[in-house]
């Protein structure tokens, strides 16, 4: 733990103390840093007027004390952070990190010293991501932490996670999410043709994810059940799903499997249950959409997700509490479920609550109406 020496110097205080970095030719060396603390004036007249100063300065040294704390962020990044997620982390995962990191946290913070990043450096990356929603720079922020977090394992860093008190503000997002309706989903079967019909059925009522999909063979369907033992991102197949809960199984309805059995006569030769017809390969389902539903279905089509949600909503309007369709979706908490994938119609389910208590009140406690006071004859007293 360093105490620093003090120096007057051109009319200022001055603080003098050491660093430990990596220099250019990656060996570590120890370098002597003067830092201008304040004028001297009355408010600093004597060395003991500068002790918060010292102790403010001096924190940041003792607190990433090693080496290592000497790399800039962008360095960090490069040789420790980004390497460690490629080999840890779905590749997905891996570009979430990267793409974050690259346009948002470098052009602001890249050029900093890990031991001389503070909540403030954080905030100040948070607030340059004008024009983004609050989601959005949430997103920057994990990504910001993680490495920090990653940073603080390693032994580059010590102390409290500098990203955590950093607020991430951004704008009001007018997304809205969408759940296709039952009646949306027989539209579609009626109007698309094949393979698009069945890969619409199997994502309308089994609610697996886009990655998911992709991810079936036909070894996951048993006639009963489709089992989710695998995801497909882009072109990279993980024998891993997005969570640990998301592993399991899907009862399949009589409908679906009469879809199914015929796709599978049809298109039953290779090992995906939804592939590509030249290579073969997981079927791309964003291609699907643009060349073979979008023109058919128009505005109307509301994207992959929206049948996930749709499942979920359509189960709770049929009695279903949420714990079960939290099964049936695979998450890891009933909350979630409640919370973004039973999406209500307030009109029109506020309406209908309101008539089932009308019914249970009259039923129950009937309200009469009420009849107004009696009016009572002034009688005449005597004189």
């Amino acid at each position: 733990m360093q105490t620093g020496s003090i120096r007057k110097r051109h009319g200022a205080w001055h603080l003098r103390y050491y660093v430990e970095e990596i220099g250019p030719d990656g060996q570590q060396r120890r370098r002597q840093v003067t830092k201008r603390l304040a004028p001297i004036n009355d408010e600093y007249r004597a060395q003991k007027d500068l002790d918060d100063l010292v102790t403010a300065e001096l924190a940041k040294v003792n607190r990433g004390s090693s080496a290592e704390g000497s790399l800039t962020v962008d360095d960090f990044a490069e040789r420790f952070f980004l390497p460690w997620v490629k080999a840890n982390k779905k590749p997905s995962t891996e570009k979430f990190y990267r793409d974050t990191i690259e346009n948002h946290v470098k052009p602001r913070a890249g050029f900093m010293r890990l031991r001389e990043f503070e909540t403030v450096h954080a905030q100040r990356v948070l607030d340059g991501a004008t024009g983004l929603s609050h989601q959005s720079c949430l997103r920057i922020k994990t990504a910001m932490s993680a490495l920090m977090s990653y940073a603080i394992r390693l032994g580059f860093l010590s102390g409290a996670n500098p990203c955590r008190e950093a607020k991430a503000e951004g704008q009001r997002s007018n997304f809205v999410a969408h759940a296709y309706t039952l009646s949306d989903v027989q539209w579609m079967l009626q109007r698309l043709e094949e393979p698009a019909r069945t890969v619409v059925g199997t994502a309308a009522f089994s609610g697996l994810r886009e990655s998911e999909l992709r991810g079936l063979q036909w070894s996951d369907y048993d006639g009963d059940s489709l089992y989710v033992r695998r995801s497909v991102w882009r072109t990279e197949v993980s024998e891993e799903t997005k969570t640990e809960e998301s592993t399991g199984s899907v009862p399949v309805i009589a409908p679906l499997r009469k879809m199914l059995d015929a796709h599978k006569r049809r298109n039953g030769a290779g090992p995906w249950i939804f592939s590509g017809e030249k290579m073969h390969k997981p079927l791309n389902l964003a291609n699907l959409a643009r060349r073979e539903i979008l023109p058919v279905l128009g505005a109307r089509w509301m994207g992959w997700h929206s049948f996930r949600r749709g499942l979920a909503t359509n189960l709770f309007g049929m009695g279903v509490p949420p714990e079960v369709a939290q099964k049936i979706l695979r998450h890891a908490d009933a909350s979630t479920t409640r919370k973004h994938y039973i999406l209500l119609s307030s009109k029109k389910e506020g309406a209908a609550a309101m008539r089932k208590l009308e019914r249970v009140v009259e039923s129950r406690h009937p309200v009469r109406a009420k009849r107004g006071p009696t009016k009572t004859r002034k009688t005449l007293q005597p004189a």
